[in-house]
C-alpha cells in the first residue's frame, strides 16, 4: 500500500478531548526544565496524549516520544503554537503523509524566533504595562490592584496561548503566517508607549503626594530621585537603579528620612 493510499484509508486524527488535554499539559511546559534538554521533558509530556491516540503500537509510540525528547527551548507562551503544529505534523506522520524528521525540523526552525517574539511581547511589553495599570489604580482599589494585574496579564496570556495552540494545529507549518498577521511588533510598540506614559503619571503623582503640607521637602527629594535614576540608569544598570529607588522609598515611607 502506498503512502498516499494509506493516508486516504487511515486518516488518523486526535480527538477534540485529546487536543484539550495537550493544551492543558502545555501550560506546564517548564515544570520539568533541565539544563540538558531545557523544555524537552515538558514538551514530550504535553504531546503524550496525542501520541497515544496516533500510535497504538508501543514501539512506534516510543519512537515518536523520542522525537520530542530532543533539545527544545522557546518562550513558554509562544511555544503553544509549536505544540499545536507538532500535533498536526504527528497526524501526518502517523498517516504516512510526512516524514518523522519534519516534526523535529518544524520545532527547531520556530523555537528561536518565537522565543524572541514572546520575550518582546510578554516580558518587555505586556507585563510592565499590566503592572503599571494596576499601580495607577492602587489608591482606589488598594490590594485589589494585584487582582487587577493578574486579571489583565493572565487573561491576555491564556487567551493568546489557546489561540496560538489551535492556530498551530489548524495550520501546521503555516502558523508563521498566522502569527505575522497578528501584528505583534506594532502591539509591542503601543504597549511600551502606554507603559512609559503610565510610569510618568505615577512619578508625577509620587512628587505631588510627597509634597503634602506635613512633609513638603519630600517632594524635592522624590523629584531629584526620579531624575537621578533616569540619568544614571545607563551607567548603573536597571537592577541597581530599582533597588536604590526601593530602598529610598522604604526609608521615606518608614519615616527614617
Amino acid at each position: 500500500m502506498t503512502g498516499a493510499a494509506q493516508a486516504t484509508r487511515d486518516p488518523r486524527r486526535v480527538s477534540p478531548a485529546t487536543l484539550l488535554r495537550v493544551l492543558w499539559r502545555s501550560l506546564f511546559l517548564q515544570a520539568a526544565w533541565n539544563p540538558r534538554g531545557m523544555q524537552n521533558l515538558g514538551f514530550a509530556y504535553a504531546m503524550e496524549p496525542a501520541l497515544r491516540d496516533l500510535y497504538p503500537d508501543p514501539t512506534a509510540r516510543a519512537h515518536a516520544v523520542e522525537r520530542h525528547l530532543e533539545f527544545f527551548n522557546c518562550h513558554p507562551y509562544l511555544a503553544a503554537a509549536i505544540v499545536g503544529g507538532a500535533v498536526r505534523l504527528e497526524e501526518e506522520v502517523a498517516r504516512g503523509a510526512a516524514e518523522p524528521r519534519s516534526v523535529s525540523a518544524f520545532k527547531s526552525a520556530l523555537a528561536s524566533p518565537f522565543a524572541a517574539l514572546g520575550d518582546g511581547f510578554f516580558w518587555l511589553a505586556l507585563r510592565p504595562a499590566a503592572a503599571l495599570i494596576a499601580a495607577v489604580t492602587e489608591p482606589y482599589l488598594g490590594l485589589w490592584c494585584v487582582a487587577l494585574f493578574l486579571a489583565i496579564y493572565d487573561g491576555v496570556h491564556l487567551a493568546v496561548r489557546a489561540w496560538l495552540f489551535f492556530a498551530g494545529y489548524r495550520r501546521g507549518e503555516g502558523i508563521v503566517t498566522a502569527v505575522s498577521h497578528a501584528h505583534l511588533p506594532q502591539i509591542i510598540g503601543f504597549l511600551k508607549g502606554s507603559a512609559a506614559i503610565l510610569a510618568g503619571g505615577i512619578a508625577g503623582r509620587s512628587v505631588v503626594v510627597a509634597g503634602l503640607p506635613h512633609r513638603p521637602w519630600h517632594a524635592v527629594l522624590i523629584a531629584v530621585l526620579i531624575v537621578a535614576m533616569a540619568a544614571l540608569l545607563p551607567r548603573i544598570g536597571l537592577t541597581a537603579a530599582l533597588y536604590t529607588a526601593m530602598a529610598l522609598g522604604l526609608a521615606l515611607g518608614g519615616g527614617f528620612l
